[in-house]
């Protein structure tokens, strides 16, 4: 029997209605199918007949002899269903249906006057033109809405180039269990309302608002997810996937279609990784942490709002200090920065162009080692005191109060955002605005600020010494300190104000204050090559092994000591060490630096913050305990094992502290800490009061627990039941299946398999509730109890501190140490103050560049002093070592005066109070400044700071502008330095006449790099170097044989040695001439021109 039809007539039904436009109004739709059933009626066969307003499916045979009251019923029927169809066919049939019956119109039979046909075919064109306008007017305007605003495209594009592929465990879906993860967004569907946010994206928006620049990564169940805008960046950042959605956080039309935010997600053990990398790139970070547990949610009364979420931490460059170690500098070759944040605010400019003056204050903070400098000062329009002052200080982060004038503030930005010509990466930048009472207000706010310090520490004695010593800070300085309190109170660490011990002024006089053009001519902290550490003078120095050395070391490079006791002091330290180098002595300090593998400066500075771990508190202790411990036998400085107060003075400050510590040690279980267990941390007899009852209230519930079984096995009808755990969920009772029966109704099941069920009582479920409750009030009572801890160890912050920068002495002096023990270094001898400048060298060296070197480092000796020579003028062959020789004098007088032994055979100085270099050829394009100008300012500078105790370095001067006006620049400054300043000058050049014009100066000698200029096999004269400074002048540059070196074309070198010899041809020729007039002159006038004769025979 052949299949019936009816099934296929329904499906071919349902297909063509789908691509069937539908009629507006349903009441009309089923007038016309009831006419359409009624002619059927009345005709069957005519079932192929064309429809004049739809077309019709393939009827059923079987229907074809309906009655037309069945058809009329049908009719209608399917009418409704055509009515109750998609959203989308209703909403659009008012643009669709009226111009299909206008194109089927035309082409119905009528039999009536073709004339009334022809116009009933050409209103339906027309009928037909306005209604397709229409239709392509709405869709532009829903084109306009969703796509025509002008970033649309670029926004489509972000969402599709922007979202790496990431882990894929960081891309499954997020639980939580107050709210739904936010699924993957889905288009809205059309007439449906404004996607509504979920409590805990309310939640996001709140605290999203009150932080616009920070990166917000908040906590969702168990993961830290991204949301809009932020998403984005962590997915670019972090390369993680990012879910399409909503980027913006308020309402945009070009957003109107989704209803979720874009989000990424990490996972929670992954926090401090991601957090630390974002921080790193230069963003800012917050963390937005749930606040409450769900057992205490449960037992309070917001048990049905969402979890309480608040932002708990914020994070950026300068401020990071969450994590033991350092952050990354990027991935930049640059030396790495200070980590301090600098604030800088200054007054108007007074005076215009060169005579511009500014009245700047700055204040730097290391929040990781606590340290603080300050500065007031008035500096020109080539602003190098700030400069100095930032490349001495390198900072991560910038505060800029107010405006600055445009000169500063090019230069914050060009050093602020350069990853290689500065600070190894980019630094942060923020601003803060600045009123007209902005000193007013911050002079009450910091007297505010240490008052209630003062309160808190009534009998401190240091305490009642803060305000005091605040008070006496310059205006621009106090104004900086307000701002920085403010900002730092933002990420909780304005308590770095307390420790006012480690304010330090920049500008004190006990320090030479080298420049920041001296800092890279010299390349005291970074190469001029790839500005990295390696092949500076610090790279050289630096055998340091702790932290805490490092730094300190770094900050003895940069400012070398003014005071002769102090130096004095630092070299007898470090040449006890280097005599007494195998001996036990040294091996032991060797040994207590070894061991000293933590950071402890950082850590402590941690600790005082609170936001120490348990394991890391743990590690820092007993690093503490085993630097004190190892001299515990030092009572005195006399029991110290050495002869240099200095090295006494350090060992004895260690052990002082080993009983602070071993207090400290006794309240803690070792095993527990370290293994982050905050239950077990404090020992028995150290718990405190409301740990010891919770952990009570734990042990009655579980004691209820183990009861409960004898009650349920009677429940069941059992002699015993065993609780079991499956899956992590406790005290589940397993009841076969076969006995399911017996189970009571209140029980509750919780799982289960073919064999047996798994139930939970209400008492269970009661007790467990319980007993969940104690353990959420006894983990916030354990927290308390290790932040109290965290307080008192805080309180004996500076001894500890103390012990920690004694520790850093002692590296840096065995570091310096280890260089004096390097071949041909010698130990420096400083003249009284009184005598006149002297710097006197024997075979010197330069001390990087024998590091650096492959074959040996050729020495020099030579001699400045006052009355002469004061000034060496410097001549010789291009690559002839010129300026290798002045770097190395200036290198040498700087070690003496860090306190390090020299690359010397002798050395004898008096101390130079500033070194001044004036070097190379660069102009500065952020500033506007062309090459000469900046060599011009640059000896300006020069000019106005140089003192008789000076050591001055001007190497080509005058090279940047023609050969007249730069060889009478080179000597006005070279008359100037050595008639009017006095100082000690190294002065290259390459104008002979300059040469000629020093001997007629009174303390100016001429030195020359020594050479050998022969002829080749090839007869082109060949050039060997000496790299020996001799007395006298070199009367050539011998330029051309640079050019050889370089490997300039042949042909290109013989042309240039052709127009060399044409051009001396000439010159000689014209001094002949100016000979036989001078001499003409000299027979008509008499002798009065016997001197220029002289002269110019000399030049010739």
């Amino acid at each position: 029997m052949a299949p019936t039809p009816k099934p296929a007539a329904k499906k071919q039904q349902s297909l063509t209605s789908f691509f069937t436009p539908k009629t507006v109004n349903g009441l009309a739709a089923v007038f016309q199918k009831e006419s359409e059933a009624r002619a059927k009626a009345r005709s069957p066969s005519s079932k192929d007949a064309a429809s004049p307003s739809r077309k019709r499916p393939l009827e059923d045979p079987e229907k074809e002899n309906e009655q037309p009251e069945k058809a009329l019923k049908k009719a209608r029927a399917d009418d409704a269903e055509d009515v109750e169809s998609s959203t989308f066919f209703s909403k659009t049939s008012a643009n669709q249906s009226s111009p299909s019956r206008a194109r089927t119109e035309r082409y119905r039979y009528d039999d009536s006057n073709p004339r009334n046909t022809q116009e009933a075919q050409e209103n339906a064109q027309e009928d037909e033109d306005a209604q397709e306008k229409r239709r392509q007017n709405e869709l532009h305007k829903k084109f306009v809405k969703k796509l025509g605003h002008p970033d649309a495209l670029a926004w489509r594009r972000r969402l599709q180039d922007d979202a790496p592929a990431g882990d894929d465990e960081e891309a499954d879906g997020e639980g939580d269990e107050d709210e739904a993860s936010a699924p993957k967004t889905k288009a809205k569907k059309k007439g449906s309302k404004t996607g509504k946010l979920t409590p805990m994206e309310i939640q996001f928006l709140d605290i999203k608002r009150k932080h616009l620049d920070t990166i917000l990564i908040v906590e969702v169940g168990y993961k830290f997810r991204f949301f809009g805008e932020d998403a984005r960046i962590a997915a670019k950042e972090l390369s993680i996937v990012c879910i399409p959605g909503k980027m913006r956080y308020y309402e945009h039309p070009s957003e109107a279609h989704l209803d979720r935010f874009a989000s990424a997600s990490i996972p929670v053990h992954r926090l401090p990784v991601h957090a630390k990398r974002l921080v790193a790139a230069g963003h800012k970070v917050g963390v937005v942490r749930q606040i409450e547990t769900a057992a205490l949610k449960k037992a309070g009364d917001n048990r049905n709002t969402p979890f309480i979420r608040k932002l708990t931490n914020l994070y950026t460059k300068g401020t990071y200090i969450d994590e033991n170690g350092e952050l990354d500098q990027g991935s930049g070759s640059g030396a790495p920065s200070g980590g301090y944040l600098l604030c800088i605010t200054e007054t108007k400019a007074k005076g215009w162009g060169t005579d511009e003056k500014v009245d700047v204050g700055i204040l730097a903070v290391q929040p990781a080692t606590g340290d603080i400098i300050y500065d007031n000062f008035e500096d020109g329009f080539m602003r190098s005191e700030i400069e100095t002052r930032l490349l001495h200080i390198s900072p991560c982060e910038f505060l800029i109060v107010g405006d600055l004038t445009k000169g500063t503030d090019k230069l914050v930005q060009h050093l602020s955002g350069s990853s290689t010509n500065v600070f190894g990466d980019r630094s942060r930048v923020e601003r803060v605005p600045k009123g007209k009472t902005m000193a007013a207000e911050a002079y009450s706010h910091v007297t505010q600020f240490y008052a209630d310090k003062l309160k808190e520490n009534t009998q401190d004695e240091t305490a009642a010494a803060l305000l005091d010593k605040v008070l006496k800070l310059p205006e621009p300085v106090t104004i900086c300190l307000s701002a920085m309190i403010n900002h730092l109170q933002e990420y909780g660490l304005e308590h770095i104000f307390d420790l006012t011990k480690y304010f330090q002024s920049f500008s004190t006089r006990s320090h030479m204050l080298i420049n920041g053009t001296t800092l890279e001519s010299l390349e005291v902290y970074r190469n001029s090559t790839d500005h990295s550490e390696k092949g500076s003078l610090f790279w050289a120095l630096d055998k340091t092994i702790t932290r805490p050395g490092h730094r300190l070391l770094r900050k003895w490079v940069g400012r070398p000591l003014l005071d002769q006791e102090l130096l004095e002091g630092r070299l007898a330290a470090v040449e006890e060490l280097l005599e007494k180098q195998s001996t036990a002595p040294v091996a032991q300090l060797e040994a207590l630096l070894a061991n000293a593998k933590t950071d402890l400066e950082r850590s402590l500075i941690r600790i005082y913050y609170g936001k120490c771990t348990r394991p890391e508190l743990v590690s820092v202790l007993q690093a503490l305990q085993k630097v004190a411990s190892h001299y515990s036998t030092v009572k005195s400085p006399s029991d110290a094992p050495f002869t240099s107060s200095l090295l006494k003075d350090a060992i004895c400050a260690l052990p002082q502290i080993l009983d602070t510590v071993i207090s400290y040690l006794e309240q803690i279980n070792l095993g527990a800490a370290r293994k982050d267990d905050k239950y077990g941390f404090f020992r028995d007899e150290y718990q405190t009061e409301d740990m010891q009852d919770h952990q009570l209230g734990i042990a009655h519930v579980e004691h209820e627990l183990d009861g409960h079984r004898a009650v349920a096995a009677e429940k069941i009808k059992k002699k015993t039941v065993e609780y079991v755990t499956v899956a992590g969920i406790e005290y589940l009772i397993e009841v076969p299946n076969s006995d399911i029966k017996n189970v009571p109704a209140s029980w509750s099941k919780i799982s289960g398999t073919k064999k047996l069920s798994r139930f939970h009582t209400p008492e269970i479920l009661r007790l467990i509730t319980e007993r969940d409750q104690h353990r959420e009030a006894l983990a916030a009572a354990c927290d308390k109890a290790f932040k109290d801890l965290l307080a008192a160890i805080s309180a004996d912050y500076q001894p500890l501190r103390d012990a920690v920068s004694a520790l850093a002495t002692l590296d840096c002096l065995l570091s310096l140490a280890k260089v004096a023990a390097q071949p041909g270094y010698s130990r420096p001898s400083f003249l009284p103050s009184s005598s006149d400048p002297t710097i006197s060298i024997t075979n010197g060296r330069h001390a990087i560049a024998e590091h650096t070197l492959e074959g040996g480092y050729i020495p020099f000796s030579t001699k400045l002093a006052h009355p002469s020579p004061l000034a060496h003028l410097i001549t010789g062959p291009n690559m002839g070592g010129k300026s290798s020789f002045v770097r190395a004098l200036a290198l040498i007088v700087l070690l003496a005066q860090v306190g390090s032994f020299v690359p010397a055979d002798a050395l004898s100085l008096t101390l130079c109070d500033a070194i001044h270099t004036r070097t190379g050829a660069r102009d500065n394009l952020f500033a506007g400044e062309s090459t000469f100008m900046v060599e011009v300012s640059e000896t300006a500078r020069i000019l106005r700071s140089a003192g008789p105790r000076s050591l001055v370095i001007l190497d080509e001067l005058g090279r940047g502008t023609s050969t007249h006006d730069g060889a009478a620049i080179a000597q006005a400054v070279l008359q100037h330095v050595v008639t009017e300043t006095r100082c000690l000058t190294l002065f290259i050049t390459h104008y002979q006449n300059l040469a000629r014009v020093a001997e007629g100066l009174d303390g100016v000698k001429n030195v020359h790099m020594k050479f050998k200029a022969e002829k080749g096999a090839d007869g082109e004269e060949e050039v060997t170097f000496l790299y020996e400074v001799g007395e006298g002048v070199a009367h050539r540059s011998y330029g051309l044989n640079v050019a050889r070196l370089a490997r300039i074309p042949k042909k290109v070198i013989e042309v240039a040695s052709l127009k060399s010899s044409q051009m001396e041809q000439e010159m000689r020729t014209r001094r002949l001439k100016g000979i036989c007039r001078t001499l003409s002159d000299v027979m008509d006038n008499g002798p009065d021109q016997l001197d220029h004769l002289v002269s110019s025979i000399e030049q010739l």
